[in-house]
């Protein structure tokens, strides 16, 4: 409120009590892109399950009380709370994985001066993708790099068929 009633030059800066006030620290997001397995179950749920499953299919992204259901069919969707927002997650590290950090960053909207830093919280690697980056570099099988080979095969397999 107090920042509309300086923007509105109806209060100066200067007299904004809000600016005293210390803010408390944000918890860091749990939010994470999904794996193509992950989305994939979600997917098969959804045009398996409710009145209108064609249309889940169509407006998946739009509703988020699709995840209550979702959730009692998978439970780490419940457990883990995903919700709609999650699928941007998924799009946008997906994006960035395959055409870079610019494009994204363009992709996302985040096109302020100051949305630079906002694009990395799409964009951060999961435990598979380190593990796959180690075995990369070392030239020695990791066990999280398997997950991460299956993911990028099936990601292939999608972008094939459609």
């Amino acid at each position: 409120m107090y920042r509309h009633a300086v923007a509105d030059q109806l209060i100066a800066e200067a007299d904004n009590p809000a600016t005293r006030v210390p803010k408390p620290r944000r918890p860091a997001s749990t939010r994470r892109a999904l794996p193509n397995d992950r989305l994939a179950e979600i997917n098969d749920v959804a045009a398996a399950t409710g009145n209108d499953p064609e249309l889940d299919l169509l407006i998946l992204r739009l509703h988020t009380e699709k995840w209550t259901r979702l959730g009692k069919h998978l439970p780490w969707v419940a457990r883990q709370g995903v919700t709609t927002h999650w699928l941007r997650h998924t799009t946008l590290t997906w994006v960035e994985r395959n055409f870079g950090y610019g494009i994204v960053r363009e992709y996302a909207g985040h096109t302020g001066k100051s949305d630079a830093g906002t694009t990395t919280t799409y964009v951060r690697a999961d435990l598979h993708e380190v593990g796959a980056a180690l075995a990369a570099m070392t030239g020695e099988p990791h066990p999280l790099a398997a997950r991460r080979q299956r993911d990028l095969s099936s990601a292939r397999q999608y972008q094939r068929a459609a």
